[in-house]
């Protein structure tokens, strides 16, 4: 029996790969072969131990455009109502294990703490109503995060 919270995520991921994905592969984003890594806040702990967040339909994989900023959609984390569906966070991750963030980018990028050390994301919570909108959304903090990123000497 598929519980209410996979519903909810197998709704959101056929969004995102039926529409979100292709208009982001027409920008020039590609599937990366760098997965995001399950880290310490897709858990929670429970009297019975840590409980993962993400279920069995969870996947991992990242897109990007410009390498080391991948694009992750996290569909198993937000809220489970009716139209929870709709609303999806998006994961901006620089693919750079323990790298210490210059002072200008750190109140931008939180820590994606791992098991063993930690990486930088960035997360915008995007409306899938209107994938278009999503689309736009994406690619313009993605533009900005790079820019960012680029001006202060953390990628070339």
């Amino acid at each position: 029996m598929v519980s209410l919270k996979e519903k909810i995520e197998l709704m959101r991921q056929g969004i995102i790969h039926r529409y979100v994905i292709p208009m982001l592969e027409s920008r020039g984003f590609m599937v990366s072969d760098w997965k995001r890594p399950v880290s310490l806040e897709d858990k929670t702990l429970r009297d019975e131990g840590w409980m993962a967040l993400y279920t069995v339909f969870t996947t991992w994989e990242t897109y990007s455009r410009n390498a080391p900023l991948h694009v992750y959609f996290n569909t198993f984390y937000g809220d489970i109502h009716e139209k929870a569906y709709r609303i999806c966070f998006v994961e901006f991750i620089l693919n750079k294990h323990n790298y210490r963030l210059p002072p200008a980018v750190t109140g931008i990028f939180t820590r994606l703490n791992t098991e063993n050390g930690y990486y930088w994301k960035h997360r915008i919570p995007v409306n899938l109503d209107i994938p278009e909108s999503a689309v736009t959304d994406i690619d313009s903090k993605y533009d900005e995060l790079l820019l960012l990123l680029t001006r202060s000497k953390v990628i070339d």
